[in-house]
């Protein structure tokens, strides 16, 4: 993978934006503490846990709830998790990104991406978001930049990365989806 620097400013980037179109893939983190990271040389990118925006939990009778403002850091026994990965991306057409489990929490916690792969196509803009699953009987503690998934392109382009919070913000002003608003599940079942 070729990894290049996105521009550092607000105006840079939207007159940037603009002509990087097709060219390659776009990630944009909230902070460098949530920037995905290449271990050891490989096609995926490890993604962090963004505690920061709470979780959206699923337990087993299907009782849906969120950890904002509660603080809750930890998945118990046969519980979903929606976790937000803290970044946003822009994918060229005909390319997409799969959201899938790191092998060792799997092995050793039986945590998993639950619609692994995990598909996120490219018109989608919002903050990228694990859907995990706990198989063990144990509670499984997250704590915010954990490593927690990986992150596999199904194109080779370059990557332009970087950390800019107010780029963040408003990204779906630089690439505006054809979707509209419409977010993770969205595309519902009919």
């Amino acid at each position: 993978m070729e990894f290049r620097a996105i521009p550092g400013s607000v105006n840079e980037f939207k007159h940037w934006a603009g002509t990087v179109r097709e060219l390659g893939i776009v990630i944009v983190a909230k902070s460098e503490e949530l920037l995905p990271v290449v271990k050891y040389n490989s096609n995926g990118l490890d993604c962090k846990a963004d505690l920061s925006e709470g979780i959206l939990f699923r337990d087993r009778d299907n009782e849906e709830y969120s950890s904002k403002g509660d603080k809750r850091d930890f998945l118990s026994p046969m519980e979903r998790a929606l976790i937000p990965l803290g970044f946003k991306v822009y994918m060229p057409t005909n390319c997409f990104m799969d959201i899938r489990p790191r092998s060792g929490i799997a092995w050793k916690n039986g945590i998993t991406v639950l619609n692994s792969p995990g598909f996120v196509d490219n018109d989608y803009r919002d903050t990228v978001k694990a859907l995990l699953i706990n198989l063990s009987l144990k509670k499984f503690e997250i704590h915010h930049g954990d490593r927690i998934c990986q992150a596999v392109f199904s194109k080779e382009y370059p990557i332009y990365i970087g950390a800019n919070k107010e780029i963040f913000d408003r990204f779906e002003e630089f690439f505006p989806p054809a979707r509209g608003r419409r977010g993770f599940g969205s595309t519902g079942v009919k």
